[in-house]
């Protein structure tokens, strides 16, 4: 069976799009600067296990992964920029929602904000996306 982290990855970036109010994206590997005083997001695909889903021969798939979503907001103006580009993403990928992008559905195990950090001159709130998809 052919991996399919990255059908997973442009499900999770394809949902993400979609996000109300979305600033500026971004992506791995791809060449950003940001402007200082303009908020931004950064997406992260990790990939966690591989492994059947069930005993036999050519058993199904689960890929199990995390999908992280920075909020960067400027710095020196309270949290609640960051706070609410955080609360939009969260609202998007709520537990128990379904992706489905070429025939592949991720499905989202659950969605959770950690403490805002600061990081001059930005000051962000890190999400972290549990999901899965089977092949």
């Amino acid at each position: 069976m052919a991996d399919i982290n990255k059908e997973i990855r442009a499900a999770l970036e394809s949902h993400l799009s979609t996000v109300v109010d979305l600033p500026e994206v971004a992506y791995e590997n791809v060449p950003y600067n940001p402007t200082t005083g303009t908020s931004y997001i950064q997406p992260m695909y990790f990939p966690v296990t591989r492994r059947p889903a069930v005993r036999g021969l050519n058993p199904q798939q689960r890929y199990d992964c995390l999908f992280a979503i920075n909020c960067y907001a400027p710095e020196g103006n309270g949290p609640s920029a960051a706070d609410t580009l955080a609360k939009n993403v969260l609202e998007a990928f709520e537990a128990t929602t379904s992706i489905t992008l070429n025939g592949i559905t991720v499905s989202i195990d659950y969605a959770e904000r950690q403490q805002g950090i600061l990081n001059s001159p930005w000051f962000f709130v890190p999400i972290n996306i549990s999901c899965y998809a089977y092949n």
